[in-house]
């Protein structure tokens, strides 16, 4: 009797030990896995150019962290993404070059040398080519994006500045100030078709979504030119405020917003009228209107201030103005579906993170002259919308 109670206590403990393993596997199916890595929404990745260093900053917003920095050529101006997602661009604007960065690698992997201080770039929607204004030599370079290398140089004017491309990408349209025109590039042949005078310091340009209309700010005359494209001649020139210069249109196109950098305002423009329907004291260096997601608020971006403006889109009235120290915003970018803003800083030698909610800043990541900002996924730059 003993041996078999002895026997029975041997067996026992494997028959639980079976019986748990199958009871767990009726609450818990499938095999056991380790916790997957936690992975980082491509939308919440930033690129940040830094004058002040020569650097790009590559920023996890989610986190709120630089998770690396990438020396480039001198005084990089603005990133830009290039068509495929394996590349960004830094124009540097001290020198004559685009630095090339892949992304993956987190390296510069080539330099291309253009025009005397690039400034700004458009891409072709077929993602072949882009093409890239040079302030201080007067023209406009045109990279194969394959090759990545220069196949052309345009002559565009005295100060080429800002470039615009139409939708099917069969013109580019670029300002130049000194001569206070446009030019604009038949891309097949990459050569100036015409040149359309607008008025003094032709600077900021936008082109409307569907191509039909350019929107030129010109800043030494303080007015609006705006541009038909398919007569390619000036149809309305609006007075706007001293030192006119971005525009941008709201998500309806039914308003420009202008920035006037010495008079420290926005102007809002109806687009189907001209008139003006608003003037918005944003602060001196008034740069670029920035639309949150919701579409009810406005963010500016303010070159001189200490401030960042939030205004009603519907009354065109400031409910908040933001302080963030000693600032001087260029760039802002939305991130997390406009939970947060980021914007750069000309003179505060960090980069903003705002809570959007309540409306405050919330972080300040250490950086020198951060200037220029895109979202990763964000479509290559047209300069339209």
């Amino acid at each position: 009797m003993k041996t078999k109670l002895m026997n029975m206590k041997r067996i026992n403990k494997p028959l639980i030990l079976t019986f748990s393993i199958f009871m767990a596997g009726v609450f818990f199916t499938g095999p056991l896995q380790a916790a997957p890595a936690e992975k980082t929404d491509e939308a919440t990745i930033l690129y940040i150019t830094n004058e002040g260093s020569n650097t790009l900053s590559i920023i996890d917003g989610s986190k709120q962290e630089v998770i690396a920095t990438i020396p480039v050529g001198k005084t990089p101006h603005h990133p830009w993404l290039v068509p495929g997602g394996k590349y960004v661009f830094t124009d540097n604007r001290g020198e004559n070059t685009l630095s090339v960065v892949d992304v993956n690698a987190g390296k510069t992997v080539k330099t291309i040398t253009v025009g005397n201080a690039p400034t700004h770039i458009v891409f072709t929607p077929d993602g072949k080519y882009a093409y890239v204004a040079n302030t201080k030599d007067n023209t406009t370079s045109v990279i194969d994006l394959a090759k990545l290398e220069v196949v052309a140089t345009i002559p565009t004017g005295g100060g080429s500045h800002d470039p615009a491309i139409t939708p099917d990408g069969r013109y580019v349209y670029v300002t130049a100030r000194k001569p206070g025109h446009v030019a604009v590039i038949d891309t097949a042949t990459n050569k100036v078709i015409k040149t359309i005078p607008t008025g003094g310091k032709a600077n900021g340009v936008r082109m409307t979504s569907d191509g039909k209309f350019i929107w030129v700010g010109n800043t030494s005359a303080g007015t609006v030119s705006v541009i038909d494209t398919a007569q390619n001649k000036v149809v309305a020139t609006i007075q706007s405020g001293a030192g006119t210069h971005n525009i941008r249109f709201s998500p309806d196109g039914k308003y420009a917003y202008v920035g006037n950098m010495k008079d420290g305002t926005h102007t809002v423009i109806n687009t189907a009228t001209y008139k003006i329907v608003a003037q918005i004291p944003t602060g001196k260096g008034a740069n670029i209107a920035y639309f949150h997601p919701d579409g009810k608020r406005i963010y500016f971006s303010i070159n001189k201030a200490d401030e960042i403006p939030v205004v009603d889109a519907k009354t065109n009235k400031i409910i908040k103005m933001i302080p963030i120290g000693k600032g001087g915003t260029h760039n802002l970018a939305f991130i997390d579906g406009g939970r947060y803003l980021y914007a750069t800083s000309w003179f505060g030698d960090y980069i903003l993170v705002i809570d959007t909610r309540k409306n405050e800043v919330i972080k300040k990541i250490p950086a020198k002259f951060s200037n220029g900002i895109k979202v990763k996924g964000s479509p290559p730059a047209t300069g339209r919308g």
